[in-house]
């Protein structure tokens, strides 16, 4: 039985992983949000102006009186600064499984933040809510977000044909990968 706890604040030694607010919407604007490099293999083109970004805040901001929404800000310790986003989406409750996707500023690839995020709620989704399966899929030329995947456990699967629309309302092939509580708990 998964027992939602929505979208409460994560630590790990860089990061703090929170709830958005309005006041994010500069740095989500900025780092990733208006980056076409960033949006390239996702679902959503990337932003022409901040009032894009607000909308989409304010979206969240509402969603996260839903005890089974999970929409994390990524803020570096350090710099207080936002950097990117990490999600629990396609939740399954019967099949005690879900998704996490994520999206990281250009600046900030290959830094290990994501690897450190996405572990973090990792342990939360298995240790936390109870989830037995968690997946991740990538754009098949996505191969950055396939190594963060790989380095968080996660094991390939194989490849989804045509599974979902990128940003141009595309179809497009994906790589998918997952990983089982049992196997986190014995790694």
């Amino acid at each position: 039985m998964i027992n939602h706890l929505g979208t409460v604040t994560l630590e790990t030694k860089r990061l703090i992983l929170r709830k958005f607010s309005t006041e994010d919407s500069i740095d989500m604007f900025n780092n990733w949000a208006h980056d076409a490099e960033v949006t390239r293999y996702l679902t959503w083109i990337n932003h022409p102006d901040i009032q894009t970004t607000i909308r989409l805040l304010k979206l969240w901001m509402d969603s996260y009186k839903n005890i089974d929404y999970y929409q994390w800000a990524i803020e570096l310790k350090e710099s207080k600064q936002v950097v990117g986003s990490i999600s629990i989406i396609n939740i399954d409750d019967y099949n005690e499984n879900c998704e996490i996707g994520y999206c990281i500023g250009k600046a900030f690839w290959n830094c290990g933040i994501m690897t450190e995020a996405f572990s973090s709620v990792i342990d939360f989704t298995f240790n936390k809510l109870g989830f037995k399966r968690i997946a991740g899929r990538h754009h098949t030329c996505n191969l950055a977000s396939g190594r963060v995947m790989k380095k968080c456990g996660l094991k390939y699967e194989g490849i989804l044909r045509k599974i979902i629309k990128d940003g141009n309302g595309e179809l497009v092939d994906c790589k998918c990968y997952s990983i089982l509580k049992d196997e986190y708990l014995t790694s």
